[in-house]
């Protein structure tokens, strides 16, 4: 049942895609840091989405990055405290002779 609705859903997206590409084939100018050309529209919308997608995980990829380095920095500090810990339960409990 949910393989027959995600092929639906795909169906769908292709189908829109595929209407979308159809209505948007007419040529524009696209005009760039070095000069201009000419593209058809879908051309330019697919591209402007690449280059979209790619910032987005380069973006997201920094950020997983960092988090990754804090994440194995704070793993040691826990297992620095808890080494310390272990420590500290082993050691024996003095006795004292103090009267209040």
């Amino acid at each position: 049942m949910t393989r027959l609705v995600v092929l639906v859903v795909l169906l769908v997206i292709l189908a829109f895609g595929a209407s979308v590409g159809y209505f948007n084939a007419q040529p524009v100018i696209f005009n760039y840091l070095f000069g201009t050309a000419e593209f058809p529209l879908i051309a330019v919308l697919i591209a402007a989405f690449s280059i979209g997608i790619v910032l987005t995980i380069a973006a997201v990829s920094s950020r997983l990055f960092s988090m990754r380095l804090e994440l194995g920095r704070l793993r040691k500090q826990l297992r620095e405290a808890e080494g310390e810990l272990r420590t500290l339960r082993n050691l024996p409990v003095g006795t004292t002779s103090e009267t209040r």
